[in-house]
């Protein structure tokens, strides 16, 4: 007999509860089908299908939560009048990540369900993740080759910063 992945992941769940062992997080899978973040369930489980929200989406947002990530963690690493500077030089533009339109952006619900559900960039977890604004989405899709370039040509080394004018040219429009 072959069993789809719907089919295996209920046979999975309904043993789990059984045995009592905590191979699956209940928990997590309910909040996952009842937020419409099926896409969560393959990265943190092997072999169950999507819906829902793109795949694609889930990629995009991850990958731009990591870029922001690792901005603010350079733009902390700094010296002060350095960071002082770029700040005043990125103006009106933060140097923090603001967060996607709740409205109009299903980035906003994934973001929120890999912070918030996943465990995943705690380092957003305290914010507000609504930009209230739909302009954020195609600035971070501006950002992210940029951002890859540097990456790049530093090594995508994740033990140095990015300098100042790497930063700026990240975040500053052409």
């Amino acid at each position: 007999m072959k069993l789809s992945q719907g089919e295996k992941l209920i046979l999975m769940a309904l043993a789990a509860e059984k045995d009592g062992k905590d191979e699956l997080d209940l928990g997590f899978i309910r909040s996952a089908i009842l937020s419409g973040n099926t896409w969560a369930l393959t990265w943190e489980l092997s072999g169950i299908p999507t819906d829902d929200v793109d795949p694609a989406i889930a990629e995009e947002t991850a990958d731009i939560l990591s870029m922001w990530s690792y901005i603010e963690h350079s733009v902390r690493q700094l010296p002060a009048e350095q960071k002082e500077k770029i700040q005043k030089d990125a103006y009106p533009f933060k140097l923090e990540f603001s967060g996607f339109d709740g409205n109009n952006d299903a980035h906003y619900g994934v973001a929120s369900f890999m912070i918030k559900d996943m465990g995943r960039f705690e380092e957003f977890r305290d914010r507000p993740l609504n930009s209230h604004t739909q302009s954020s989405l195609p600035s971070y899709r501006r950002m992210l080759p940029i951002y890859k370039e540097e990456m790049h040509n530093k090594g995508f080394s994740s033990s140095s910063s990015l300098t100042a004018d790497s930063i700026l040219k990240i975040v500053m429009p052409e």
